[in-house]
């Protein structure tokens, strides 16, 4: 038989706890629930700390959210780990996106290969009818003007001197005329390894001292590196 203050101290301990229903235990029984409890503490919560977290929206209910800020903050640590390789790739992922959208800035740009020196053959042959039908044929690829030394225009009144000179540097005269106070001359060069041609038609102005170049090729993409070298052989005709 319980007295009435073991009975109403039962009662209200159940009140406290709600709907939770209480049985009446052995001592011996309660020991062993309560180290299963002490020893899951880090992964449970009490009574008292369910009753401190319980979501206001839940009107009372006995289920509670569980608490993330012990439980799983251990687990949480072990998964922040792998984001640091993760952090690692991002710049990588960044600058292919960006490459993709043009914005990217590459690191190093490497430098562009300039094209093998243009090699002429120096016993090079064209007959004129060929010459004349490349001539009519083949659009002009690149047109200059040029600066002649007035020792290259006083040069000029000396018979053949520049088709002799331009010889020497593997650039051959086919056809030339006068006609005060222009000289003109039709030249022709050949590729050192190839039958690809350059035909040239040089006007110079002694009045002026000025050169008008037309060039015509078979090869246009070369056409700046033979017009290179043709000025080069020009501006030194006359010179010591």
């Amino acid at each position: 038989m319980f007295t009435d203050k073991e009975h109403r101290g039962i009662l209200e301990f159940s009140d406290e706890l709600g709907n939770l229903s209480i049985s009446v235990e052995s001592g011996d029984s309660v020991v062993p629930a309560q180290r299963v409890e002490e020893n899951d503490k880090d992964l449970l919560l009490s009574t008292t700390e369910k009753d401190e977290v319980r979501d206001p929206g839940s009107n009372g209910s006995a289920y509670n959210a569980p608490s993330y800020d012990a439980a799983i903050s251990q687990p949480l640590a072990d998964l922040a780990l792998p984001s640091t390789g993760l952090t690692g790739q991002a710049p990588a992922s960044s600058l292919a996106i960006d490459d993709l959208l043009g914005l990217g800035f590459p690191v190093g740009t490497a430098a562009t290969p300039s094209p093998p020196p243009l090699n002429l053959n120096p016993k090079a042959v064209l007959d004129p009818g060929t010459f004349q039908q490349k001539w009519r044929q083949l659009p002009i690829s690149l047109s200059e003007e040029y600066s002649l030394s007035p020792q290259g225009i006083v040069s000029l009144t000396a018979p053949n001197a520049l088709l002799r000179h331009m010889q020497s540097h593997s650039i051959q005269c086919i056809a030339s005329g006068r006609q005060s106070p222009n000289f003109k001359f039709f030249f022709f060069a050949q590729k050192a390894d190839e039958a690809s041609v350059y035909l040239v038609e040089c006007i110079i102005n002694t009045s002026s001292g000025k050169s008008q170049i037309n060039i015509k090729a078979d090869d246009q993409s070369s056409s700046q590196a033979f017009s290179t070298l043709f000025q080069s052989a020009l501006s030194k005709f006359g010179l010591p």
